[in-house]
């Protein structure tokens, strides 16, 4: 999967977010292999405006026995797969929901590998990149010990539930996303896809923090930036914008201290009014 292909400038990536239909996936494997491995349980909820508009969860059998290690972790046993469907025969109605919705993972890679082969095996004509990656999103705006789905919400204070299954992994990852979306206010799919962690070269910034800071550097305004960097919790300053030279910008603060600050400003979560 090439996570950084860049999502076209069309709907459902530049819909408002309330608009925008996301499609929250999981998947339990076999093991870790795409290429010995296989897919075990998928599942799709396709959610618009905060209602679910359709879902689908289904254990599948598979071509490979699960390793021991992945058996530890999710505890789905043979004789669980007797009537279960394979992939290709669910594999149209997956890609139906996935269809025009922007997908949404967490630790997107490994699924999206065992999705596209699962797809092309099927012979059904789907990939499923470029996604959303929960994971990105929650190293900008979250400050854990871990970034794995259990150590989140627990940071978070999501109600846990039984980890390694499909079907409650993506409850979880909805509850996430939602925490997410709160602390970065996205005015749209593309927007939460241009938050760029730990990529190698000059930090990428928003075209939304970009136009904020613009405005506020013609205007004179005063804005308030909620800021996260890295081991810290968000924090806000208040004050106005004396220069921007993107990636960075300098601050005149008011608050909480007087002074002046620059910032890199691809570390703006949000602002405040």
């Amino acid at each position: 999967m090439d996570d950084d292909a860049r999502p076209s400038e069309e709907p459902p990536w530049t819909l408002p977010t309330e608009e925008c239909p996301w499609a929250f996936v999981d998947c339990e494997m076999t093991g870790l292999d795409p290429a010995r491995d296989s897919l075990l349980e998928v599942a799709v909820v396709r959610v618009r405006g905060g209602v679910v508009e359709s879902e689908r969860c289904t254990l599948l059998q598979a071509n490979a026995d699960s390793d021991a290690e992945a058996r530890a972790l999710h505890g789905i046993v043979p004789a669980a797969l007797a009537r279960a469907p394979r992939f290709a025969d669910v594999a149209a109605d997956l890609a139906a929901l996935l269809h025009g919705a922007v997908p949404v993972f967490h630790g997107a890679d490994l699924d999206v590998r065992f999705l596209d082969l699962a797809f092309e095996a099927a012979g059904v004509e789907h990939r499923v990149g470029p996604v959303l990656d929960t994971v990105r999103l929650a190293r900008r705006a979250v400050c854990a010990t871990r970034y794995n789905l259990r150590v989140l919400c627990g940071t978070l204070g999501i109600a846990p539930v039984r980890w390694h299954r499909a079907g409650e992994d993506v409850r979880a990852l909805r509850g996430l996303f939602a925490r997410l979306c709160a602390e970065l206010a996205p005015s749209s799919a593309m927007d939460l896809w241009e938050v760029r962690v730990g990529q190698e070269g000059a930090a990428v910034l928003r075209r939304r923090v970009a136009a904020v800071l613009e405005d506020a550097l013609v205007s004179g305004r005063n804005v308030g930036l909620v800021v996260r960097t890295p081991g810290q919790s968000p924090r806000v300053l208040r004050g106005s914008v004396a220069w921007f030279r993107p990636p960075h910008v300098g601050i005149e603060r008011t608050d909480p201290t007087p002074g002046f600050a620059v910032l890199r400003a691809d570390r703006i979560l949000r602002f405040e009014g």
